[in-house]
């Protein structure tokens, strides 16, 4: 099963900007509690916070302010990389096994939206859009879609989420 996988399209053939690994280098030694809760709340909530979700900023943070914090950055920054010029958007096409696509509708996840042009931000990141999309491009496909929920609805609605996950696995 794929949950809300990152690479639903090609943001660089899109008009995202290149950063290089520095660049997001630089970006992620800057990263603090603050601005991941609300990239996440903006991003994986649609909007919406609660308590519970404390627990995923405190580890991240935790991760990038701890004594391996320059460690942290940089794999983070080969991360982005790998994500931005490889972009895994061509290879649904060949997947052979059947795959349990999972989308939360309201996700917005675009990497580098914030530095593209306006033009390019209002149309990348639509998760209502690419999910169908994207479920077409898989041979054998069964989308579930998580109306309102964003990136992670597995942390936003969790008894949902394991719900829908076990029934379409049975039945793949």
């Amino acid at each position: 099963g794929l949950v809300n996988p990152i690479g639903l399209e090609d943001w660089k053939a899109l008009g995202v900007p290149y950063q290089s690994v520095d660049q997001w280098y630089q970006r992620e030694l800057k990263m603090s509690a603050d601005g991941v809760r609300k990239y996440e709340r903006d991003t994986y909530y649609g909007g919406r916070w609660k308590p519970e979700y404390e627990r995923w900023v405190d580890m991240l943070a935790g991760l990038n302010k701890g004594p391996g914090h320059t460690q942290v950055a940089w794999n983070s920054a080969l991360i982005y990389d790998m994500i931005f010029t490889q972009p895994v958007y061509y290879e649904f096409k060949d997947l052979k096994v059947p795959t349990l696509l999972l989308i939360g509708t309201s996700d917005t996840t675009a990497i580098g939206k914030d530095v593209a042009p306006p033009e390019v931000k209002a149309r990348i990141g639509n998760y209502q859009v690419l999910g169908k999309q994207v479920a077409k491009l898989i041979p054998h496909a069964t989308l579930v879609e998580f109306p309102g929920l964003g990136h992670a609805p597995q942390m936003e609605e969790p008894e949902q989420f394991h719900k829908a996950l076990l029934q379409g696995m049975n039945a793949l």
